[in-house]
């Protein structure tokens, strides 16, 4: 029996069977897996503390299938302290990396970068920057990294001064006449977009809009419930 061990967070939970639970873990050597964790949601296991997303673990498993089974599960850490609006950012990120990660691909630096990402929505006094940083990661990580430099049609360097359309999966060219001003952005924002530098109201509201508009496709125009559990508080 070949057994696999992890650093891993939990993404996405759910019943399975009377008992036990199917879990998408992010390991970091390996990206999502998904596991059989039999008897997890077992009078025992629930008085002992199940596994909580947010909280790094050790994880044991063992199996050759899409499905692995779960051997054990120990928490590393102590429970990151996520509440309301700051909550709803975390469950966002594990929505995403549910959503967007194939099965069993190592995603380098990624499993840092949402590790360092939950510790800051957590303490930071905005962390919408910390949301946006790793959006970009993620969009980078994927194979969707945006050219920030250069115009895709023309070659020619994107200057402050002037306005660009967005086209997804592709970059920036000069703003047609005929135009979406959703995916207008001016040279400054993109700029600012290329060196992650949202220390500006305005310009960390682009990045939210820019990064929304990245994510779309990738998404499929599936909504993310997430993002409609949030809109229910408000």
């Amino acid at each position: 029996m070949s057994i696999e061990c992890h650093n891993a967070f939990i993404l996405h939970r759910r019943p399975y069977g009377e008992t036990s639970q199917l879990l998408d873990l992010f390991c970091q050597d390996v990206g999502k897996v998904s596991l059989v964790f039999k008897g997890g949601r077992s009078g025992t296991r629930m008085r002992r503390g199940s596994p909580q997303p947010f909280t790094l673990l050790h994880a044991t498993y063992f199996g050759r299938g899409n499905l692995k089974t779960v051997k054990s599960l120990e928490a590393q850490t102590q429970v990151v302290p996520l509440v309301g609006e700051r909550l709803y950012m975390a469950m966002y990120i594990n929505e995403l990396l549910y959503r967007l990660l194939q099965a069993e691909t190592a995603c380098d630096g990624l499993f840092s970068s949402y590790q360092d990402t939950l510790i800051a929505i957590a303490g930071d006094e905005t962390p919408q920057i910390a949301l946006r940083n790793f959006e970009l990661t993620l969009l980078e990580t994927l194979g969707y990294g945006v050219n920030f430099e250069q115009d895709i049609y023309s070659g020619e360097q994107l200057e402050c001064g002037f306005d660009y359309q967005y086209q997804q999966q592709a970059g920036f060219f000069a703003k047609q006449a005929i135009h979406n001003k959703q995916h207008v952005y001016t040279g400054e924002q993109i700029q600012a977009l290329a060196y992650r530098d949202f220390s500006d109201a305005q310009i960390l509201s682009a990045a939210k809009r820019f990064c929304r508009q990245a994510l779309a496709h990738l998404l499929g125009g599936k909504p993310l419930h997430s993002r409609a559990l949030f809109s229910a508080t408000k």
